[in-house]
């Protein structure tokens, strides 16, 4: 060391060096940010996205469909959503997903049908019971 510095060299310490190395990126990792960032639940139809969506952000609703008026038509398109769902739900391994469409589909009961749920709606519910009760059985 220089002498000028005014250093002692028995009072030298020694300096830590500290280096951080990311952990190895593996399948699960990738994996489980697939499932945080809900692609195949934000892909589903009656899905409604906020503005400028990100990666981690929720939708901004759940169920926004609109009826054809067509009773039959309707029933057929809300069994269609709901094997989409059910789809989406083993892809994200969201299960709370749907809660979250039961829940927008009765405010969109209350808010727009006058407190009744439309056919599509109708055609969900009964598809999703059928699923329910026979994974029940299953199990």
């Amino acid at each position: 060391m220089a002498s000028g510095l005014g250093l002692n060299s028995s009072r030298q310490t020694t300096c830590l060096r500290l280096a951080y190395s990311a952990p190895e990126l593996d399948n699960s990792t990738i994996e489980e940010l697939r499932r945080l960032t809900l692609a195949a639940t934000k892909a589903l139809p009656f899905v409604k996205l906020r503005a400028n969506d990100q990666p981690l952000w929720r939708p901004e609703c759940y169920w926004n469909v609109r009826p054809t008026g067509k009773k039959q038509l309707d029933l057929e398109l809300g069994q269609a959503y709901a094997r989409k769902a059910i789809a989406a739900i083993e892809v994200d391994r969201n299960t709370a997903l749907i809660g979250f469409i039961i829940q927008d589909i009765i405010h969109d009961a209350v808010v727009n049908q006058r407190g009744r749920l439309s056919h599509v709606a109708l055609g969900f519910l009964n598809k999703i019971s059928q699923a329910v009760g026979t994974n029940a059985v299953r199990d």
